[in-house]
């Protein structure tokens, strides 16, 4: 189940919220290591038509660590370099990262992206909520979002 949610605020075109929420058939012992192992990073964090290079994953995971990549057109062989700070880790059960402002690709704001997992029968319930994201970027992410939890939910059946 897909979801957009966008949070009263005075500027609403700033404070628009991504909100994806996916059950996926794993433990969330599992689903919580994709987020945090560089070589499942590199298997389904980004949209179809993106590669991650492993050689690109960086990860530390703690408060204050980083999970950086780089996501690679397939097409367009176009660089995207992700970088996010982990604020809050608490595992299995919660990543919260934050990113500065990428302005060149419409990110103006520094961006919140938290993940949370809960456990419903033998499966996860993963939600992953990201903002402020302005009209432009929201739909954008949206679909990124979904196609990367595809392709997670498609790396977790192996």
């Amino acid at each position: 189940m897909d979801e957009m949610t966008s949070e009263p605020s005075p500027r609403p075109d700033s404070r628009r919220e991504v909100r994806i929420t996916r059950l996926l058939a794993a433990p969330r012992e599992l689903v919580f290591k994709a987020w945090i192992d560089p070589d499942q990073i590199a298997a389904w964090w980004s949209p179809h038509d993106y590669e991650i290079p492993r050689e690109t994953v960086e990860i530390d995971p703690q408060i204050g660590g980083r999970i950086h990549f780089s996501m690679v057109g397939r097409h367009s062989q176009t660089v995207y370099p992700v970088r996010f700070q982990i604020v809050e880790i608490s595992e299995p059960e919660l990543l919260v990262l934050a990113s500065d402002p990428m302005p060149d690709i419409g990110l103006v704001h520094p961006m919140i992206t938290r993940a949370v997992f809960e456990t419903e029968g033998d499966g996860t319930l993963v939600t992953v909520t990201q903002s402020p994201h302005t009209e432009e970027t929201q739909d954008g992410a949206t679909a990124g979002w979904t196609e990367s939890l595809d392709k997670l939910e498609t790396f977790l059946r192996r």
